[in-house]
């Protein structure tokens, strides 16, 4: 489930994030192609403002020749001098026609290179000629066209601007080519493909981050929830140890108190039965048969009273509770010692002390446990049980010499190793270490307890 809402979340997220760089990339490009517009129609308007106001200035000029006194023609000349004079810019010069579009200005007289004039007779400029010459007749105004630009040789958008000059009947122009407009449009739209590539970076970096965000959130929430998860099952079993504890202890306490008082009190009545049973009561034969019987039950009794203490031992041992772990190991070791062929020792090192209830049950439990592993397969010649009490630890270690086993396999095994990890996770719920050791010269099993502080300082 929280890999679920992880992957959904992580998935809204890169799907909002991708939703947002598409609309901001949209919305730059309608900007960039806004400001574009307005650049565009800014930068016409100030090369029209440039152009009107240079053929202004050309017409003033040659407005205060006509008014001169003096003959015409000389006038005109005199005009047409001044005017191959007056350039601007790299490719900027004025253009005069006549009335009937000649052309008045030559390159020639303008000390221009590469420069083509809109020329009526040429094939190549009649319609831009017929294009000044008509805006001309209409009182003047921009004209529009493709024409040739001497600094690069190539066709270029080009706007003129011409006026007519009715004391002459001349039309006089001058035009300015667009492609500085181009270019610094071309530079507002390489801006905005950067922006939007700069964006788009940008927007991976946090999509990137965000992703990383959620899934260290994720796995902080995953680590949280196993740790609570973990605390929840520790306490759990420690609550189910301790109810198998309380059910063994009431268990053998009704063995104790009931079924052994009875059998006990039986005994003490057949007991008495025998011990009165009169001499002549019957023929011989007889008192021996009555005899015999109650020789056998009482027999019978005290085995039944043998294997309920028994029982009743390995379910909660009184000298636990009532002497303490040292003196409950020494009586298992002591019963298993009876029961079995090889030797068992037992080892007290350090001053004894009194240990919580939950240490001592652990670690006889964990004792028990490996002494049924050791009858079931070690098949050993000697057994050590050491209880070592520390400053701060309690340590119980068992050794034995017998055949071993392959710890991994077992640990691997899923449906075996019961008692293995029963041993390791009582101590891990008392946070104890556990560690176990096999091989060919037998297994050496050691656990080791904290000692809460009330109990290191006694």
């Amino acid at each position: 489930m929280r890999i679920r809402l992880i992957a959904l979340t992580t998935g809204i997220t890169l799907l909002v994030l991708t939703a947002v760089a598409v609309m901001v990339q949209r919305q730059t490009l309608k900007l960039a192609g806004q400001e574009r517009e307005v650049v565009q129609q800014i930068y016409a308007q100030s090369k029209e403002v440039e152009l009107r106001h240079y053929v202004s200035l050309a017409q003033a000029a040659l407005g205060r020749l006509a008014l001169e006194d003096g003959e015409v023609a000389m006038q005109q000349r005199q005009a047409l001098a001044m005017l191959s004079q007056m350039q601007f810019g790299k490719d900027g010069y004025f253009f005069v026609y006549d009335r009937h579009g000649n052309m008045l200005l030559e390159p020639s007289q303008m000390g221009l290179q590469g420069v083509d004039f809109c020329e009526p007779d040429n094939p190549a400029g009649f319609q831009q000629a017929r294009m000044i010459m008509t805006s001309a007749q209409q009182g003047g105004g921009l004209v529009r066209y493709d024409w040739m630009k001497p600094s690069s040789q190539s066709n270029t958008p080009k706007m003129s601007f011409v006026l007519p000059m009715p004391q002459w009947g001349w039309v006089i122009g001058a035009g300015l080519y667009m492609d500085d407009i181009d270019a610094t449009l071309n530079i507002i739209d390489n801006h905005a493909r950067q922006n939007i590539a700069e964006t788009r970076q940008r927007f991976y970096a946090i999509a990137a981050g965000a992703v990383v965000v959620i899934g260290l959130a994720g796995l902080a929430f995953n680590l949280s929830g196993q740790r609570v998860a973990g605390e929840k099952l520790q306490r759990l079993a420690q609550r189910v140890v301790r109810s198998q504890e309380d059910e063994r202890v009431r268990v053998a306490r009704e063995l104790h108190d009931g079924v052994v008082q009875v059998m006990v009190s039986s005994k003490f009545l057949l007991e008495t039965a025998q011990a009165t049973l009169p001499p002549g009561a019957a023929p011989e034969a007889g008192r021996r048969g009555a005899r015999h019987l109650l020789d056998q039950g009482l027999q019978r009794l005290n085995d039944a009273l043998a294997e309920i203490r028994r029982v009743s031992h390995g379910l909660r041992p009184a000298l636990l509770d009532d002497l303490g772990l040292a003196a409950a190991l020494a009586l298992l070791v002591e019963q298993i010692q009876a029961q079995c062929a090889w030797r068992v020792e037992f080892v007290q090192q350090g001053q004894g002390r009194d240990l919580p209830t939950a240490h001592a049950t652990a670690l006889f439990r964990v004792a028990q446990e490996a002494f049924n592993n050791i009858q079931s397969h070690a098949r050993p010649t000697a057994v050590q049980v050491v209880l070592r009490f520390g400053a701060r630890t309690v340590s119980l270690q068992i050794i034995d010499d017998g055949l071993g086993f392959d710890l991994r396999r077992v640990q691997a095994d899923a449906r075996g190793g019961i008692g293995l990890r029963n041993m390791r996770e009582r101590m891990e719920s008392l946070q104890g270490r556990f560690e176990i050791e096999s091989g060919r010269e037998g297994t050496r099993l050691m656990v080791v307890l904290p000692l809460p502080a009330s109990a290191s300082a006694a």
